[in-house]
């Protein structure tokens, strides 16, 4: 399948006219605390801001606290938000015939996962709106997070998430994967079998294991330590990228952490490409400094800022999951 002319999905790295965000609400995932992962939130949104625009979604109630923290650069928004992962609820944008097109897929709270999740499910009608943009709505289920594009009609995502039946029921994976090609004008998919071992609220998302850097690059983890749950993943991912023909890069994983007997899916791969930085985490651990020169190396026309993720992670995500690019046409 050849890609279409007229239409392409520019990659993470090709100019932002914004980002958009989504502030800390739902109580009883954030472990220690509403404000502890306001303030982790307002760490990225700030430093984002430094380079491109930021627009935050925020509760009226939460407003007031946000304008405390927040850099004058953000933009609040109010709306009333079921949760804060704006990667996945956002609308993904395209550029058809030389024109920003918003694509507006279904949302469902990952497989129906947590509840409510309606005023999420709008919100990309709502940005969309905001932004006057115009848009193609799809009766399909689909998260931000789920797929990643090189910019040139190439895309990856993993079979564990879309796949899954709590997405699109009795599709199947050639007719998802037609789907996805038109929509967004792509001419192959890399489908690798699995995500991050303890991606469970997401079913594996692909912007948890591995990222294109370039058109022909793409970044993964190997493992870090003996016995690695994430072993055999890494292994099959790679071979299936290597079988595709695309050069790969691997860091080193974060150490393994434990929360409730559970591995925590800690990845460097969850990160922001901005204008001008990356935005990328730290876990306070051995491998942070090593995550921060390779990704140094693969962004030498942009900064690099490392911020501590834990407490978003502990939520269930990254800083990749926490924000969405608006490309600038």
């Amino acid at each position: 399948m050849s890609i279409q002319d007229n239409k392409r999905w520019p990659a993470e790295w090709e100019p932002h006219k914004a980002t958009w965000m989504a502030w800390p609400c739902r109580k009883e995932i954030w472990l220690h605390g509403l404000e502890v992962a306001q303030r982790a939130f307002a760490n990225v949104a700030n430093a984002i801001s430094e380079s491109e625009p930021v627009k935050m979604l925020v509760r009226p109630e939460h407003a007031a606290f946000a304008g405390k923290i927040l850099s004058s650069n953000v933009k609040l928004i109010e709306y009333r938000l079921d949760d804060s992962w704006a990667r996945d609820f956002s609308p993904l944008w395209i550029i058809n015939n030389d024109q920003a097109e918003a694509l507006n897929f279904t949302f469902n709270a990952w497989g129906e996962k947590f509840a409510p999740y309606e005023q999420d499910a709008k919100v990309a009608d709502f940005i969309i709106k905001q932004s006057s943009s115009q848009f193609t709505a799809y009766d399909f289920v689909l998260e931000g997070g789920a797929i990643h594009g090189n910019g040139a009609g190439v895309l990856m995502t993993t079979e564990e998430c879309l796949l899954n039946p709590n997405r699109n029921p009795g599709m199947s994976k050639s007719a998802i994967e037609k789907k996805l090609l038109d929509a967004f004008g792509g001419r192959e998919i890399i489908w690798l079998e699995r995500g991050l071992f303890g991606d469970e609220d997401t079913d594996g998302h692909i912007d948890n294991i591995a990222c294109f850097v370039d058109s022909h690059t793409i970044l993964s983890q190997k493992v870090s330590q003996p016995n690695s749950e994430n072993d055999i993943i890494y292994d099959k991912n790679r071979r299936i990228i290597q079988d595709h023909g695309f050069d790969l890069i691997e860091i080193h994983e974060p150490e393994s952490r434990y929360l409730n007997g559970q591995r925590m899916p800690l990845s460097y791969i969850n990160y922001y490409v901005a204008n001008e930085q990356v935005i990328i985490p730290a876990f306070g651990c051995i491998q942070d400094d090593e995550a921060k020169s390779i990704i140094q190396g693969l962004f030498p026309e942009r900064s690099v800022t490392q911020l501590n993720a834990n407490e978003i992670t502990i939520g269930g995500g990254g800083i990749h999951c926490i924000t969405m690019q608006q490309p600038a046409i």
